[in-house]
């Protein structure tokens, strides 16, 4: 009937712009799609992720894919797959001696966890986060970088440690994080990508943990807990910058006399 045909139009109408919405996002699955957008660029894969690393079997028409496979758009499988590097200092406020092994183990998983939500929704597979060297900050030295990192806007409101107000200087200005110690520990995390577009994986990880700052440290806590180890129970929070950054200092206006002016003859 002409009511019938109506919804079937509707129904298909609305598969359609489903379909371009997903193309668009660039994880979707054109699985009976029959080709639109750049079918050059549609794969086989266990999940987007899989299909864009790997590339191995195109499926332009939607259909091709076997063994439980999904086809999907906007792989970028016609670009290079470029390997993301990011150089963190992560540093954990409360502890006052490094991690032994066992807890490294239990830092690091907890950390990829997250980092690989986030950067999977980026488009990422991240394939690597190894720890490097861990120092004690002790007060005056915490003291010192909190003011600094703070004058270079460091500190907004998606960290965690973000407190009431204080003074500063005669500026109201929030609470920079307390304690007498933290742990710093160098983070090096990995990742395969295919641009565009063109991402930074050290604003990436830093985002991801300054803003889900509980989160990770309740991930610690509850991982410890369950390992039998106590470590964690001693971090307050959670903070994380880019290395690059982390070594960056104010610039000092200059100190020296103005060179004088001509003389005349």
């Amino acid at each position: 009937t002409g009511c019938g045909a109506k919804i079937e139009q509707e129904e298909l109408e609305a598969e359609e712009q489903q379909e371009q919405q997903q193309q668009e996002s660039g994880a979707g699955s054109v699985a009976g799609q029959g080709g639109g957008g750049d079918v050059n660029n549609n794969y086989c894969g266990a999940s987007w992720i899989a299909a864009m690393l790997t590339c191995n079997e195109p499926c332009p028409r939607g259909t091709e894919c076997r063994n439980g496979e999904t086809c999907y758009a906007a792989t970028n499988c016609d670009k290079p797959l470029l390997e993301l590097v990011s150089d963190m200092l992560v540093t954990l406020n409360g502890p006052d001696k490094p991690m032994a092994a066992q807890d490294g183990d239990i830092f690091s998983g907890a950390l990829m966890d997250i980092l690989k939500e986030v950067a999977e929704q980026e488009g990422i597979a991240l394939d690597g986060l190894d720890l490097g060297d861990q120092e004690i900050q002790g007060r005056r030295q915490l003291e010192q970088r909190r003011l600094e990192r703070f004058s270079m806007g460091f500190y907004d409101d998606h960290y965690l440690f973000s407190r009431p107000a204080m003074t500063i200087s005669n500026i109201t200005q929030r609470k920079l994080p307390s304690g007498s110690s933290a742990l710093d520990v160098s983070v090096v995390i990995t990742g395969d990508y295919r641009p565009p577009p063109y991402i930074d994986l050290n604003v990436i990880a830093e985002d991801s943990i300054n803003r889900q700052g509980e989160k990770v440290v309740s991930s610690l806590r509850e991982r410890g807990s369950r390992s039998g180890r106590d470590f964690f129970d001693r971090v307050d929070s959670i903070e994380a910058v880019a290395k690059e950054k982390a070594t960056a200092r104010p610039t000092r206006a200059p100190t020296g006399k103005p060179s004088p002016g001509p003389t005349g003859t």
